[in-house]
């Protein structure tokens, strides 16, 4: 599995502690900034763009509280970033609304939950675990999501509004 990664300062150490956990497990990993953290608009933007391109199945975007690159990610047509700030968040965040981009912030985890979150949110699978039932209303909600987006993007991916 491909995926693109960054974070700002405050979450400069957490991205590099989960991407060394990643790469051991053999996943494909392009970190926007691995030598110094870039200001967390900059990290929203270039992995949202890297996910909504298709390049990258998955992203990852820190900064220090998480709330920053979720808002800038979800921008993006075609991007699902969800704010996560537990193991139980993170795995949900796949399973029920089937994120592909991570945020997390570098104030409030500490590497080694990070670390098992991320784990937990690649490792999840959409729809893994729930009743049937609950599976028809989250199927429904992320068609309807889906066709929302149509009618706010024209074809190029730019906004209506």
């Amino acid at each position: 599995m491909k995926i693109i990664m960054g974070a700002d300062p405050a979450g400069f150490d957490l991205k590099n502690a989960i991407k060394e956990n990643l790469l051991k497990k053999g996943y494909e990993i392009t970190d926007i900034d691995p030598d110094s953290p870039v200001l967390f608009q900059e990290v929203a933007a270039n992995v949202a763009r890297g996910v909504q391109s298709k390049e990258y199945e998955r992203g990852i975007a820190i900064c220090g509280t998480g709330m920053g690159v979720s808002i800038i990610c979800n921008k993006h047509r075609g991007v699902y970033a969800a704010l996560c700030e537990s193991l139980y968040q993170a795995r949900r965040a796949k399973t029920v609304n089937n994120t592909n981009v991570l945020c997390m912030g570098g104030f409030i985890i500490g590497n080694e939950m990070g670390i098992e979150m991320a784990n937990a949110w690649l490792e999840a699978e959409h729809m893994s675990g729930l009743t049937t039932e609950m599976a028809k209303i989250v199927e429904k909600e992320y068609d309807e999501l889906v066709e929302f987006e149509k009618s706010v993007y024209s074809s190029e991916g730019e906004e209506r509004l």
